[in-house]
């Protein structure tokens, strides 16, 4: 599932962190976190079949920075009912996908909206 899981932390970084799975394998995330505060995630690779790097529920003032990041899904943020402020994002294909209906399997019909 994830290759680097980063739970109940606080003023972390990881800097220049290379992660790769095959790009047609599900569930890779690539870097997940979950109740941290103050992650910076900078100049790093991320080539997985999933997430880039996924934010779950609980965590806070995160930064990322410099990421190579494909083939997979980007960086995804988890609970919607949470308030995002103060993104920026710069040289990226869809800066905003919304997926209120995420399902991770074929079988799904899913309803995307880019922004």
């Amino acid at each position: 599932m994830f290759h680097i899981n980063i739970l109940g932390c606080n003023e972390i970084t990881l800097d220049h962190v290379t992660v790769t799975a095959p790009g047609d394998c599900p569930n890779t995330n690539g870097i997940h976190m979950g109740d941290s505060t103050k992650v910076t995630i900078t100049n790093c690779i991320i080539a997985t079949g999933d997430d880039c790097v996924s934010i779950g529920l609980g965590s806070s003032h995160v930064i990322v920075d410099s990421m190579t990041c494909g083939p997979g899904h980007g960086i995804s943020i988890g609970n919607l009912s949470s308030r995002f402020k103060d993104i920026t994002m710069q040289d990226v294909k869809n800066p905003l996908n919304i997926d209120q209906e995420y399902c991770p399997y074929a079988s799904c019909s899913t309803k995307v909206q880019y922004f």
